[in-house]
């Protein structure tokens, strides 16, 4: 154990399940072995994200890599990703009585941001199940559990949603249309990012965190542990055993959930820069991959 004060660093995050290693790394002390303090804000969007992480309000924070390629690509943001996730864990929904991709024409497709994050993965989908982009339309409607809640309230038909959050919606009898890795088997979903500017500065804090947050990813991962984490779960999103069990049974399912190893996939952005080849913001050949994230710290 660190004999120095814990480093407060500040972090923000989607309001998502697959925080289950930081959140529970917190709770049993993983972070403050690493002499880490985490402050956790949860955000609306991938946009509150870059420009806190750009103004330095906060430290670190999680993106979708395409929200990564989005800003570099349109503003030359001083943003890269140090680690992964996961490939997305998140399937398209809709409201009960939208059955097919077809049953969707004519509606609303709420999406975190028009032009970033897992749109392109939703028209992705779609598009593969017979439905054109312009049959229906996209609206901007926030983060994961924003477009879960906007779901639920009818003000969009359609989303890519995450859990604990899409178990939740499947118990209510929304269906699901489609899941990323069934139509792209290749995708570099969540990752950990920060600045450039500040790694530098931070190098061995950064890979302190690297450290505490694996060292809580094997100890979640271990089915050893399943009860535990279901428990944490539970409450920390306020859920029923029938919906957090489900729900830790998809963040450790080795296809499309957490990475055991915080991994970047490196084929998986090229599927990211790809689908922003066939949707008009980006030229082909693509840049290279390694312009988005830089693994020197994993390593």
């Amino acid at each position: 154990m660190s004999a120095t004060a814990p480093r407060r660093l500040k972090v923000i995050y989607f309001r998502a399940a697959y925080n289950l290693p930081i959140t529970l790394g917190l709770e049993r002390g993983v972070f403050a072995r690493h002499a880490l303090d985490l402050d956790i804000k949860y955000t609306l969007g991938s946009i509150m994200i870059c420009e806190s992480l750009l103004s330095g309000e906060q430290d670190l924070g999680a993106l979708a890599l395409d929200d990564v390629v989005y800003e570099v690509e349109t503003r030359n943001a001083d943003i890269f990703a140090f680690m992964g996730y996961n490939s997305g864990t998140i399937q398209l929904m809709a409201r009960p009585g939208i059955n097919t991709a077809r049953d969707l024409a004519g509606r609303k497709l709420g999406v975190d941001d028009p032009n970033s994050g897992f749109a392109f993965v939703a028209h992705k989908i779609l598009q593969g199940m017979g439905l054109k982009r312009d049959e229906y339309q996209t609206v901007p409607s926030g983060g994961h559990n924003l477009r879960a809640k906007a779901l639920k309230d009818g003000t969009i038909d359609a989303a890519v949603i995450a859990p604990p959050f899409s178990v939740e919606l499947t118990k209510l009898g929304f269906t699901t249309l489609g899941r990323t890795l069934d139509h792209l088997p290749r995708y570099q979903g969540s990752v950990g990012v920060t600045t450039r500017r500040w790694a530098r500065k931070n190098g061995d804090t950064l890979v302190a965190y690297i450290r505490a947050y694996r060292e809580s990813l094997t100890w979640t991962l271990d089915p050893a542990n399943r009860d535990a984490c279901v428990a944490h779960l539970a409450k920390d999103f306020g859920l029923s055993p029938e919906i957090a069990g489900p729900t830790y049974d998809v963040l450790a399912t080795s296809k499309d959930g957490l990475y055991p190893d915080a991994h970047i996939d490196v084929p998986g952005i090229q599927t990211v820069l790809d689908l922003r080849v066939e949707n008009g913001l980006l030229k082909a050949p693509t840049p290279d991959p390694s312009k988005y994230y830089d693994a020197s710290y994993l390593r």
